[in-house]
């Protein structure tokens, strides 16, 4: 059996998943969606659409933060720019499917969850991404423009199918030999299943 993590940039909990994996040292199979259509497809809403939920799931995500010993900051820029229309979250995890093509997925992803949820920078224009991959010791100078392909979209397209089909309606989300663990606080119930444990 094998760990899959299944997640998405806007999720604050996916960031915290992702500290987690990290130092637990779990080498999980990375599958990015794009959760807003994801969302969508299962009649879910996305937090920003409910304000109590939102005013909640800042307080929620801050308090898990501490709890792990991690920084978090949420990038305000970033999200009034996805707000507006400005800039579209799949963006980024297009990005990852042409890091992940590229052995880079680890890296990548440590980056672009730093500066929306770490040290909020620039992800909106191709020059601040780029700026941002290269803080991070990557330099693809074609990454952007291979992420807006269209193989590169049928490959989102087609994880965004398979989450569907397996249950998926938020994100961080982790799945063992099929079976499905939702959120952050779900991790260690997913990695007893993986030792073949039952709850």
């Amino acid at each position: 059996m094998r760990l899959e993590y299944v997640f998405d940039y806007p999720s604050p909990y996916a960031y915290l998943a992702s500290t987690r994996l990290k130092t637990l040292g779990i080498d999980a199979e990375h599958t990015p969606i794009d959760i807003l259509t994801v969302m969508k497809a299962v009649n879910n809403q996305p937090t920003p659409a409910c304000p109590p939920k939102a005013r909640y799931t800042a307080m929620d995500a801050a308090r898990w933060a501490a709890l792990y010993g991690v920084p978090l900051e949420i990038n305000w820029a970033l999200r009034a720019a996805a707000r507006d229309g400005s800039f579209e979250w799949h963006l980024l995890t297009r990005g990852a499917l042409v890091a992940r093509d590229l052995g880079l997925m680890e890296a990548y992803s440590t980056a672009v969850f730093g500066a929306i949820w770490v040290e909020p920078a620039d992800l909106t224009s191709e020059q601040g991404r780029r700026a941002v991959l290269r803080k991070a010791g990557i330099d693809i100078p074609d990454l952007w423009e291979r992420a807006s392909t269209a193989e590169i979209g049928a490959q989102l397209d087609a994880n965004n199918r398979q989450a569907i089909e397996r249950g998926v309606f938020g994100v961080p989300t982790f799945l063992v030999d099929g079976e499905l663990f939702f959120g952050n606080d779900r991790l260690d119930m997913a990695l007893a299943r993986l030792r073949g444990e039952q709850y």
